[in-house]
């Protein structure tokens, strides 16, 4: 008996999560430093990782052995834990029992066969069928070489059954005989396919057992008066009548002043003219037909780190540079990040100019030492070398733009694939008139933009921006310009309605955080008064927001959370949404949403985020990215929530004495209750879904788990919150309960900050189309931002037990 206690103990739990979330972490750096192959033997494929894991499912079997615990559980939390199990049976029998390999067949060649890794080589397993590959079909984005969809035509043969023919492409499988087969990759000549091949039918089915049962445990959770959602939602009830506590999960399904003013003293095409002109169309690199004016303001950022320069538009700036390059190659818009480089061409501040990396005699400066950067290995590179190589794609950019070679405005409408042209490309593809008007017709341009800066007359280069407009609507075929979201998106970026949301919600939130903090601590007369205003606006800074992610759904095509860029946006609609639900009950929570929501909204807009609309991957084509990133993103605005009120319980708990004791005592376990069913949510919906995305990469890659560094973070989360959710059953502490919860609660969003950016920036691994560009420096911010943390909770503990 003392062993199944010992075995069944909560201390025991938590020694085994621990060390478990401890233990995965330190895999993932290895893994960047060794690669995955190491890590999958030394650590995730290990005996003793396996034995672990065991021992923690173990663990969670003998706590629910003893028969008074059934009485005291609800049936809600018991089918939910015991779902873990299940995913623990399917993943044994799959990692054990299950088969995969690859398939590589070329055009008119049929295999019968898969190849398999067995750890100590590759080998050949027989297969009781045969596929024969008719066609293999790669569609790319237009005039772009990203890949937009691949297929394979496929006839398969089975003994003693008829043979049938299939297309497969990604996100769609093929099942023969209890094998599965995903498309993969494919050759570099388009002549064949790759074919992953997966037989794990005793596996699958344990895990979707292992998930349905999550989803129902989680839904008699929500409802039951015996769990402990449904105690803290009674006891929350008791100290607010009436609270719509439901409301929790109807929300889960629901340098700001830094930009330089003085004018440049160089020529400059006029602000009018050069509206128009952004409103052309041009096909981005990335194969998508966008305003002109979306693409020079993706051109500044990368340059500049702004979307104006000195108060001058991108689209005025790309227009100087064409027109006029030789007096603005001598203005410092080139941004350079280190103080060493800035040194050498003698510039102060952050920028160098396009001329300072040339000599008197016109030859380039960098041009040897680039070279000698690009024959080291990417390995031994050092930081000056990452910024000598990033100068040098900056000045090649603008070189390539004084060379009109950045500017794709001619469609050659007998292009399949949709190419367009630069007026500095070779342009031998058009014929006749074409070939006429696009050859001369920037040379004109040029010539009328130059009269017009001398005699403020515009009306020539209008006409020519008209021109080219006939030009690009009559002999676009493929695609069709969309006109409709050309403007919808040209609404967009003149709107900028996130950068005015951010300032409403930094600025709002503030004075909201200061009139509660006022009713809180003394009887504030006005503040209720100022507060429902105040609040209203906050509303209509909410709605503006909703209309902006609207807007860039529509443009887009898809939902907006495919990168961190649109993940902030999203989260940050979220939050704000989730605090004016409560805003009548709790007005501390609009006020904490709406400054959190403002300061992500101000991340978001750094120059290290990509706000550009960009075209999805072939595997990001499936309507489970919306629900799996849509629901993992509820559960991280949750966990947002949770590390606001928490810091905030710390804060009122600081400020304690005998004389505001039972003001803020009362407050102080609102706001901790609050906070707990909060997390509660937020664990469930970050449970699912990750165990969505599981489902997501069984459809498309074959497998539910590859120990990639975002889904092990995600589980490093899931494992942290679940053990701050289960420290009441602690011995040890005992009575500081409500102090200990709200600092985790703020200490553990350090590890959504990982699973969210911090995968990217570090570490490495399949879910790089999500990466951004950015150093991924500032730890030293979070260093102290996690030391004042610290300090701030150990005088909220010394004043708690003196006062409580």
């Amino acid at each position: 008996m003392k062993l199944i206690r010992l075995i069944a103990s909560p201390v025991l739990m938590y020694v085994l999560a621990g060390l478990y979330a401890v233990i995965l972490a330190i895999a993932t750096f290895v893994e960047n430093s060794y690669g995955p192959a190491i890590t999958r033997e030394y650590f995730y494929y290990a005996p003793w990782f396996i034995m672990l894991q065991l021992l923690q499912a173990i663990n969670l079997l003998c706590m629910f052995l003893p028969g008074n615990y059934f009485k005291r559980i609800s049936k809600g939390s018991l089918i939910f834990h015991g779902a873990f199990l299940f995913m623990w049976l399917g993943a044994a029998a799959s990692h054990y029992v299950g088969i995969t390999g690859i398939m590589h067949i070329r055009e008119g060649g049929t295999v019968n066969y898969m190849m398999r890794d067995d750890g100590a080589g590759t080998e050949t397993s027989s297969l009781p069928f045969s596929v024969t590959l008719n066609d293999f079909r790669l569609e790319r984005y237009p005039g772009s070489h990203s890949p937009m969809s691949y297929e394979s035509d496929l006839v398969i043969k089975q003994e003693n059954k008829p043979s049938f023919e299939s297309t497969i492409r990604m996100n769609k499988v093929i099942e023969v005989d209890g094998y599965r087969l995903f498309q993969s990759s494919f050759d570099a000549d388009e002549q064949g396919t790759v074919l992953s091949v997966s037989y794990d039918f005793p596996g699958m089915q344990l895990t979707y057992t292992g998930y349905f049962l999550l989803f129902v445990g989680f839904v008699l959770t929500l409802f039951s008066k015996k769990s402990r959602f449904g105690r803290l939602r009674k006891e929350l009830s008791g100290m607010k009548k009436n609270i719509p506590v439901y409301f929790f999960l109807f929300l889960g399904l629901s340098g700001v002043f830094g930009v330089q003013t003085l004018r440049a003293q160089q020529p400059c095409v006029s602000l009018q003219h050069a509206g128009k002109f952004g409103q052309l169309v041009v096909l981005n690199p990335n194969g998508r037909l966008e305003p002109v004016n979306s693409y020079t303001s993706a051109i500044l950022r990368k340059l500049y780190g702004a979307e104006k320069l000195n108060g001058v538009t991108s689209d005025q700036f790309f227009l100087n540079l064409l027109a006029f390059p030789e007096e603005w190659g001598k203005v410092p818009f080139i941004k350079v990040d280190n103080k060493e480089i800035l040194k050498r061409f003698k510039r102060e501040g952050k920028y160098v100019a396009w001329q300072d990396v040339f000599d008197a005699s016109g030859n380039y400066m960098l041009s040897d030492e680039v070279n000698a950067i690009y024959l080291k290995p990417a390995a031994e590179r050092k930081r000056l070398d990452s910024d000598l190589l990033k100068l040098d794609e900056s000045v090649n950019i603008v070189y390539r733009i004084m060379q009109h070679q950045l500017l794709p405005l001619f469609p050659d409408e007998n292009d399949t694939r949709g190419k367009w042209y630069s007026a500095g490309d070779s342009l031998n593809v058009f014929q006749g008139k074409d070939s006429m008007f696009v050859s001369k017709i920037i040379d004109w341009y040029l010539y009328e933009l130059a009269n017009g800066v001398h005699s403020n007359d515009w009306k020539e280069a209008d006409r020519i921006v008209s021109m080219m407009d006939v030009f690009q609507q009559a002999k676009s075929k493929v695609p069709v310009i969309d006109n409709q979201k050309i403007k919808a998106e040209l609404l967009y970026n003149q709107l900028d309605l996130f950068f005015w949301c951010r300032l409403a919600y930094l600025i709002l939130g503030g004075i909201l955080l200061f009139i509660a903090c006022g009713e809180m601590i003394t009887n504030f007369k006005w503040g209720k008064k100022i507060g429902s205003v105040l609040t209203i606006l906050l509303i209509v800074a909410f709605l503006a927001h909703t209309v902006g992610v609207l807007l860039r759904w529509y443009i887009s095509g898809h939902a907006p959370w495919a990168n961190a860029y649109e993940s902030m946006v999203c989260t940050s609609w979220m939050l704000v949404g989730c605090g004016l639900l409560f805003a009548r009950r709790f007005r501390i929570l609009p006020a904490l949403s709406g400054l959190l929501g403002g300061i992500m909204l101000f991340v978001a807009g750094l120059n290290h985020l990509n706000p550009e609309i960009t075209p999805l991957v072939p595997v990001l084509q499936s309507y489970w990215l919306m629900s799996h990133v849509a629901i993992i993103m509820v559960g991280y605005v949750f966990f947002a929530l949770c590390a606001l009120t928490g810091l905030f319980n710390l804060i009122l708990m600081s400020i304690l004495s005998t004389a505001n004791r039972v003001r803020l005592l009362f407050r102080i376990r609102e706001l901790t209750i609050i906070n707990e069913i909060a997390m509660i949510l937020g664990l469930f919906f970050m449970t699912a879904g990750t165990f969505l995305g599981a489902v997501w990469a069984n459809v498309s890659w074959g497998r539910y788990w590859g120990w990639d560094p975002k889904e092990t973070w995600a589980l490093i989360s899931i494992v942290v919150y679940a053990l701050v959710l289960h420290i009441r059953f602690i011995p040890l502490l005992k009575g500081k309960t409500d102090w200990c919860f709200n600092l985790l609660s703020v200490v553990s969003i350090l590890s959504v900050i990982m699973t969210w950016f911090g995968v990217n920036y570090y570490l490495s691994g399949l879910h790089s189309y999500g990466k951004t560009e950015g150093s991924g420096g500032g730890l030293w911010i979070w260093g102290v931002g996690l030391v004042v943390v610290l300090a701030l909770s150990l005088l909220a503990r010394r004043r708690f037990r003196q006062v409580s």
